[in-house]
């Protein structure tokens, strides 16, 4: 059926007129994306799953309408209004700000298309770990702030930041969701159901005034001080359930006490400024948070591990004061950051409440600095890290192992005792050799298995060792970030790897050749060998980061300008027929799996010459890990274990009837 609405499938809902009805699944909006299922609610009702049938990917839909709160005299006002802010959206270009796909406008409702994203919300990983160290709130929220002045420079408000609506991708790049309720700056203020639109305990005190103008971008910015409290406080700064409560708190203790903020205090406190003209704009908040991350001693960013106790439990560090954040000394330029800003941004055309702002906190260098000396010196913004971070790890290793006269085992049981669970990085998507079912649970291939054996060798039982999804593009930041301990991940042993990412090797465990994998009935082209490849001059796709990435070009094969994260999305190009991928570049192995999946679809061509040697990789400051893993891998390689897991997970995509030889274990001392 096709209704009038231009929105074809089954109606739902119950009772009311059919404006009111929520969609459902499979309800096909204009023809071309599909609603498979709801992924959330925000703030004009649920986001959805959708496939875009014309382009043959999934994507996430919202409409900007909320039904519920209009009357036939406001729709058509409301319609416009949203109009214009999809329109807005769409025009934002923003690493950090979810990309707007397309518009769809419909009888009832204004529909905006988004990239669906993979990753976990910033308020999971709060909820998994409690609070997160310095660095990489840090680092979270300078994405933030460099996410809210391109939407603020395109005039938009997001109107709902939270930890619940940032996302945090493999590799850690932050993305700006959920925009349903954006609105324009200076628009007329909305409420909904006689309330303020937005999350209460992260709403601005001057969006309760009697005669406040509506939001503005400090309102946003706002929001950002009390998500940046939060993720390194472990608690809100102004609890409350209700609005009230909410500003009642605010009212009460405006200045939120820092137990474990470190050198962010002056950050926070800029962002929590009750009077919106002395608070902190983008900008500046984004050169104080470089600062911060640029300070001399600060670790790099790393998982925090869940704290033993609540953070009211551990030891108070000496809290920032509100009058020691501000000390007078050196003023800051208040220029804008340096590094890449979003084109179009403007640094010197501020508003006089900006310079207002910045130049209340402009001793905030000074300030950070000396922050930063005192809690070293007590222990404070580190403790907040769990543990986990780098610097700790390694003195307490290396410490353990002086003090034990260099017992080698006492110093491993100190490195375990700060290390519960083992947590190894590995890809999701490569049959046969390491994946992710995602409706069981289970993790399964070659790469897991000698994970898991090697594991075993390092003390860890199963149960006790966690899987992480990495990718090509995203496992060495995984590995320098401290997400986890170890990568198995088809990951090629090459020198300028270990050089750039700053990471070490032990193997190889498995030498894998390189080949292609092409359509196997081309209307087009016959691609039987890799020189039909290169002679027809067909696009190959390669992951970002591979080492196929720059061999391609030199070889005199053609690549496409953009290549994605993954050789699953390369071979998601490759089986869309109207894609100009016609083939995808890898490992011979890897991509067996692929072909084996589709046998109607794909082919595998003859390997080629070279072999790429999958090692197991380790932050290269941890030399008593590598010290394990060398002689645990060295002991799978000289049993039967390692051709009883190739005859398992790998015989069945290479053919081979007995296992070849082993691969030779290159030296590995802890160096």
């Amino acid at each position: 059926m096709h209704n009038d609405d231009g929105i074809s499938g089954a109606g739902g809902g119950v009772g009311g007129h059919p404006e009111d009805r929520p969609p459902v699944p499979h309800t096909v909006i204009e023809g071309r994306y599909e609603l498979l299922e709801p992924i959330g609610s925000g703030g004009m009702g649920e986001v959805w799953k959708a496939h875009d049938r014309r382009l043959r990917r999934f994507v996430a839909v919202k409409g900007l309408l909320d039904r519920r709160a209009m009357t036939p005299d406001t729709q058509q006002a409301a319609v416009q209004r949203a109009r214009r802010e999809a329109e807005a959206l769409a025009k934002i270009e923003h690493q950090n700000v979810v990309t707007v796909h397309d518009q769809i406008e419909t009888a009832d409702q204004v529909w905006i298309v988004m990239k669906l994203l993979e990753g976990r919300s910033l308020a999971d990983l709060l909820s998994r770990d409690g609070v997160l160290g310095v660095p990489r709130a840090a680092d979270i929220g300078l994405q933030m702030a460099q996410g809210l002045r391109a939407v603020h420079e395109a005039s938009v408000l997001h109107r709902d930041v939270k930890p619940g609506n940032v996302l945090v991708r493999d590799g850690g790049q932050v993305v700006l969701v959920d925009f349903g309720i954006a609105t324009f700056e200076g628009a007329d203020r909305v409420t909904r159901y006689g309330g303020v639109i937005g999350t209460p305990p992260y709403l601005a005190p001057e969006l309760f005034a009697p005669a406040t103008p509506g939001p503005t971008s400090a309102s946003d910015l706002w929001a950002l001080g009390v998500t940046l409290y939060e993720m390194v406080e472990g608690r809100l700064p102004f609890a409350g359930n209700e609005v009230w409560e909410v500003q009642a708190n605010i009212q009460q203790s405006p200045e939120p006490a820092l137990r474990y903020a470190g050198p962010l205090g002056p950050v926070i406190q800029g962002l929590l400024a009750v009077d919106p003209d002395s608070r902190l704009d983008a900008a500046t908040a984004e050169a104080m948070l470089r600062e911060v991350l640029a300070e001399p001693g600060t670790p790099t960013p790393v998982r925090a591990a869940t704290p033993a106790h609540p953070p009211t439990a551990r030891p108070t560090p000496p809290a920032v004061s509100s009058s020691g954040a501000v000390a007078s000394g050196t003023a800051s330029s208040g220029t804008a950051p340096s590094g890449p800003v979003p084109a179009g941004s403007v640094s010197s055309g501020t508003s006089s409440a900006s310079r207002e702002g910045r130049g209340r906190f402009r001793g905030w260098k000074v300030a950070a600095a000396a922050a930063c000396v005192v809690l070293l010196a007590g222990g404070g913004w580190l403790v907040s890290q769990g543990g986990s971070g780098d610097k700790q790890d390694d003195a307490s290793g290396q410490q353990g192992a002086g003090s034990a006269g260099g017992d080698a085992k006492q110093a491993w049981e100190q490195w375990k005792s700060a290390r519960k669970r083992l947590t190894i990085g590995a890809k999701e998507d490569q049959p046969g050799l390491s994946f992710y079912d995602k409706d069981t649970g289970v993790w399964s291939g070659f790469d897991v298995d000698i994970a898991y054996a090697l594991a075993g060798r390092l003390g860890y039982d199963r149960e006790e060792v966690d899987f992480y999804g990495v990718t090509t593009a995203n496992r060495a930041s995984k590995l320098k970030n401290g997400e986890v301990d170890l990568v198995v991940a088809s990951y090629s042993m090459t020198p300028e790897r270990e050089k750039r990412d700053g990471i070490s090797f032990v193997g190889p465990y498995y030498n894998a050749g390189s080949s292609l994998l092409v359509r196997k009935n081309s209307a087009k082209y016959d691609l039987d060998e890799a020189v039909d490849v290169k002679r027809n001059q067909v696009e190959v796709c390669t992951a970002r980061d591979s080492t196929y990435a720059d061999r391609l070009q030199k070889d005199g094969y053609t690549t496409g300008k953009w290549q994605p994260d993954t050789y699953k999305e390369c071979v998601e190009r490759l089986l869309d027929k109207r894609s100009s991928v016609y083939a995808v570049a890898s490992d011979d192995v890897l991509l067996a799996g692929y072909a084996r999946n589709d046998p109607e679809e794909l082919k595998l061509l003859p390997s080629g010459a070279g072999t790429e040697p999958y090692g197991v990789a380790m932050r290269k400051d941890d030399p008593l890990l590598k010290s394990k893993v060398c002689s645990g891998l060295r002991e799978i390689l000289a049993g039967k274990q390692w051709s009883e897991m190739y005859m398992k997970d790998l015989s069945p995509l290479t053919g081979r009837k007995t296992a070849p030889s082993r691969p030779e274990l290159r030296p590995c001392s802890a160096e």
